[in-house]
């Protein structure tokens, strides 16, 4: 009976006290819970957009060699070279256009 005694002299705690806070702690209690959720939540959510990004960035880099090794392969010498292994050979006398004449005689 004296612990008692002591422990609530030390925080000065009786009955009363304590339940007409017990809603107030109850509701720190509750907010304390909210906000260590949020942030487990957004942590999660910035390792995903990191990943998005990271993503983004390989696809980028992948789109930009393609593209260039697209490039390479369609230049004129490089045509030319796989022409040649169907038995084609390039025309040296340049490309002309025909016209044709229409006489509007009656």
């Amino acid at each position: 009976m004296k612990d008692k005694l002591k422990i609530k002299k030390w925080f000065g705690l009786n009955e009363k006290l304590f339940f007409k806070n017990l809603p107030f702690v109850l509701f720190l209690t509750g907010m304390g819970f909210l906000y260590i959720t949020n942030s487990y939540y957004l942590e999660e959510t910035v390792r995903e957009m990191e990943g998005v990004k990271n993503e983004i960035n390989d696809q980028n880099n992948e789109f930009v060699i393609t593209k260039t090794q697209v490039s390479l392969k369609g230049q004129r010498n490089e045509v030319v070279k796989r022409v040649e292994k169907l038995g084609l050979k390039e025309s040296k006398k340049p490309p002309f256009q025909l016209k044709e004449n229409i006489n509007k005689s009656k």
